[in-house]
């Protein structure tokens, strides 16, 4: 989903730390549903976004280890 966001042009975030209880009555879920995460997504603030910093990545052999580091 958040690569589809970004595919439309959106800006997502996903959020781990909230109270399920809050979250289980706003949107009326059924008791035996946990809600174990939420995805914002939304329009970037393009003033923000021009602060992020644009680094490049870094090769996936200094971050990605099978078997041995």
């Amino acid at each position: 989903m958040m690569l589809a966001a970004t595919e439309l042009g959106l800006g997502s975030v996903w959020i781990c730390h909230f109270k399920p209880e809050v979250i289980r009555i706003e949107f009326n879920l059924p008791d035996h549903f946990e809600p174990v995460n939420i995805l914002a997504i939304g329009f970037e603030n393009e003033e923000l976004g021009r602060l992020k910093p644009r680094t490049a990545r870094k090769p996936i052999e200094e971050t990605v280890f099978y078997e041995t580091f």
